[in-house]
């Protein structure tokens, strides 16, 4: 069926458009979990501190004349974000949005529907919002295109060796990685973490507020990044503990590492659809550069305790995005200890999840997005 702008309706999706949007991605998006499970989860996901009270609108574009017929969908979520300027100038906190969950029905694709609806989405952000990001699937360009360029998408992995063929999961077999020092770390329960988050965000905001190094580069660009908040992270949580209840019938326990003096940490995701163990954030609280050596020992064991993690639960990668360049060495030093069972690859990402930031209207300010790691995502 062939659709113009006037045979359709943007709208915020009542509940049961809602149901229907999701029943309709569903059919891509559910696997590993059924049908009926991806409904609970993402019924389960909207009722998170990060989502309820509108905190995520969900958005659709109808047929004017069926209001039932979903032809396009999408979510927007509200996150604070600290915005540093120029320098001397104090660091602002702003609002952002995250876009996820891009669709359009399969029979109405290649019309300019997933178009239209995010022009609309679009002034409903310069309204409301300082920013916005999304990560994209679907490649570079269409989203750049439609005014969110895409960002870097570095990525370090570390790859437990032998490959194994057994599927994820507490009981897959796969051969347990041993850290090099294991009471370097203790394990982080849910209940760790928001005092943590607390700290992280302080932290984030002071180095946001210092000048950049000199000769480094991004002079008189806009930074900017968004908070690694306590509903931001547990809204993550809340999913991988869902999945993993539905998937194999018990709860996680362990949601990351601290070492034993308690000044850095690691907060991780289980992502049994993509098999890996995704770092969400990584802390080291050391100041001063003559304490780089000590930081890059924390994070190597922070690192080993993610290892540790991914092996007990089936997961064969740790992943982490955009590592800076001691979360770098720090990698590097974890596959030089560990080389017979652990491979380390540094690339960039280029077959989804991409980076892509705007700023309201017409900003097109160069700009420094941050501490862009995993919690970012939605």
């Amino acid at each position: 069926m062939t659709l113009s702008p006037s045979d359709v309706v943007f709208a915020e999706a009542t509940p049961e458009q809602q149901r229907r949007a999701w029943e309709l991605n569903g059919v891509s998006w559910a696997p590993p979990l059924s049908l009926p499970d991806y409904l609970e989860r993402e019924k389960h996901l909207s009722q998170q501190e990060l989502a309820r009270d509108g905190g995520c609108k969900y958005w659709v574009l109808h047929l004017k004349s069926d209001p039932s017929t979903i032809v396009a969908s999408c979510e927007t979520t509200r996150k604070p974000v600290l915005i540093a300027g120029a320098p001397g100038e104090p660091v602002r906190r702003g609002v952002g949005y995250g876009i996820a969950s891009v669709y359009t029905d399969p029979a109405y694709r290649r019309q300019g529907m997933a178009t239209l609806m995010l022009a609309k989405v679009q002034e409903f952000l310069d309204r409301e919002a300082d920013c916005s990001a999304l990560y994209s699937d679907i490649g570079r360009h269409y989203y750049g295109n439609l005014g969110w360029p895409a960002f870097p998408s570095d990525q370090a992995t570390l790859h437990l060796e032998p490959p194994s063929p057994a599927e994820p999961g507490p009981d897959s077999g796969l051969q347990p990685f041993v850290p090099s020092d294991p009471p370097a770390t203790r394990p982080l329960a849910r209940s760790d973490l928001p005092p943590l988050c607390a700290a992280d965000e302080a932290l984030l905001e002071s180095r946001l507020g210092a000048p950049l190094p000199a000769g480094g580069g991004g002079a008189g660009m806009a930074r900017v990044a968004f908070v690694p908040s306590f509903a931001q992270i547990s809204w993550q949580l809340a999913r991988e503990d869902f999945m993993a209840r539905k998937l194999f019938g018990v709860s996680v326990e362990r949601r990351g590492a601290v070492t034993a003096d308690g000044k850095a940490w690691v907060v991780w995701d289980h992502d049994w659809r993509e098999k890996k163990l995704k770092v969400m954030r990584l802390v080291a609280t050391h100041d001063g550069g003559g304490e780089a050596g000590e930081r890059i020992a924390a994070l190597k064991a922070l690192l080993e305790a993610a290892l540790a993690e991914a092996s007990a639960w089936g997961l064969q990668k740790v992943l982490v995005w955009n590592p800076d360049g001691e979360v770098t060495v720090a990698c590097k030093a974890v596959g030089n200890a560990h080389e017979d069972s652990v491979k380390l690859v540094l690339d960039e990402r280029l077959d989804g999840s991409i980076p892509s930031f705007r700023w309201r209207g017409e900003d097109k300010r160069d700009t420094i997005w941050e501490d862009n790691y995993y919690y970012c995502w939605c």
